[in-house]
Order: C-alpha cells, then structure tokens, then sequence
C-alpha cells in the first residue's frame, strides 16, 4: 500500500510517519513473515542476509519499545527505489519492507511527470507482489506525480495534540486525521472545498515519538559550500541622501538577480 500523508508545514506529518514506523520495526508478524521469506531464499541459493525488522527511511530513525533493544532505520534513497535499469543503481528490496519518504515532492516530482521513469514506475504499480508499504509525506498531494498519486490512499493531519506530565515532558501525542482510500475520493474531497465528508479518526502514541528522530535532520545542509566563511552579517544602514550616499548605496547593496539563478531542469 501507498499512503500519503498531507498537512501544511509542522503540522505533525513526518512525526505521524515515524510512529507507524516504529510500530512496524517491531511489528512481530510481519518479521517473522519477512524472515521466513528471506530465509527461503537462502535455502535456494540467494546470498542474501535475513534483515533484523522491515522499517526503511530516508531520514535518520531511532526504533525504541518498551522490553525491546534499540534498532535503527534501514537507509535508502527514494530516487534509487525501482527496477533494473541500463541508468540508475538502485536498492535491493526485500519482502515486506515499509518505506518512510519525507518531504515526497522532491522525489516525485509532479512537474517532470513527463520525464518520470518507467523504471521506477513499474515498481509502485506492481509493489504489493512484494509485499511493500509506502508512507509519504508531503504538503499538498498535487506535488506528487501522478503515476505515485493515483495509486494512493491519503491521510490528512487535522491537527496535532501534544500531552504533557509534569516534571516528565511530553508523554504522548494525539492526531486527528481524515482517513481518504483512494485518489479519486481524494480529488472529490479537494472539489468539494474538503468539505466531503470522509473517515475521521484519531491516532494515539503514548511515548515521546519526537525522541525518535531530530525534525531538523536537514540541518547540515545550510552549512554545505560555507565551511570556510562565516555567517552573512553585512549591516544594513540607511542611505545618506546625497550623491556620494546613493553611489555607496547602490555599490553596497545585493539585490539584483544572480546569474545562473534560473535553470532549465535536468531530467
């Protein structure tokens, strides 16, 4: 199954994914039906190790249940999820593997629908012979290309509660969220101005799933290309107003567009 799962900007998305996520890293059923599989195919000849839980991510994810050791996501790249292919390596799956993709629009990206490759097209249409489950976080499923979206069920964030203890911090959260199977409900809903009624329900973690994973994972990607130079710290200043003011102002201050700004996108 795909399921996306959409809500504006810290709204309690990706924190709802991590927590079906860490439900399914110790999900004893699906383990022991992935391990049994995967065995199988070491009775038969594959080199292939038997994986300790099924949860995969693209961002960086600490399991933790009570009675339990620590585990830890399985990394992958969306971009490399897909078929054989004579152009990209991509990942060897292994049955039923669940997927967390954060910040979906950048890996399926509605606007190069027509570059979108069969490769990888193929795998989420055929995904459920493997026994795979997706979540995908976005803000609006329209980013998401087509081929993704109209094999989808939906889950809309209504709202996040967050439960505090005292002297404890926060001891569980609660979502309210609107349940949608399958993107032609789903296109309905968003005619109707979401005012279609659909399946409300709430979603109920009674730990800290914030403790699972940093939400600002992408950090270190504002320092990438500036290790060597500080933070910008130019002081703005009024411009005296007389002619040597406006020639200072104008050699001072950025504001014209940089060339190379604007690219025509790779495919």
């Amino acid at each position: 199954m795909i399921t996306i799962i959409f809500a504006p900007p810290r709204t309690g998305k990706t924190v709802l994914m991590t927590h079906f996520l860490n439900e399914i890293a110790y999900h004893r059923e699906r383990i022991k039906k992935m391990q049994k599989e995967v065995l199988n195919k070491q009775l038969n000849g594959f080199n292939v190790s038997i994986p300790e839980h099924c949860a995969s991510s693209n961002y960086d994810i600490e399991f933790r249940k009570f009675g339990y050791s620590r585990r830890y996501n399985y990394e992958i790249n969306p971009f490399r999820l897909g078929y054989e292919n004579d152009f990209v390596d991509t990942h060897f799956v292994f049955p039923y593997q669940a997927f967390g993709i954060t910040e979906g629009q950048k890996y399926f990206d509605s606007h190069l629908a027509l570059y979108y490759p069969r490769w990888q097209s193929s795998f989420y249409e055929q995904h459920g012979h493997d026994d795979l489950d997706f979540f995908i976080d976005t803000q609006r499923p329209e980013l998401i290309n087509a081929n993704i979206r109209d094999l989808s069920s939906f889950i809309e964030v209504v709202s996040l509660k967050i439960n505090h203890k005292k002297y404890i911090g926060i001891k569980g959260l609660e979502w309210h969220i609107k349940v949608i199977p399958n993107a032609s409900l789903y296109q309905k809903y968003i005619d109707s101005g979401k005012q279609l009624k659909v399946e409300e329900k709430k979603i109920i973690a009674d730990y800290n799933v914030f403790n699972l994973y940093d939400s600002q994972n992408c950090k270190p990607k504002f320092f990438e290309g500036h290790f060597e130079e500080d933070f910008t710290l130019k002081q703005g200043q009024a411009p005296k107003q007389d002619l040597q003011g406006y020639i200072e102002y104008l050699e001072r201050v950025d504001d014209e567009l940089p060339k190379g700004f604007y690219q025509k996108r790779s495919i």
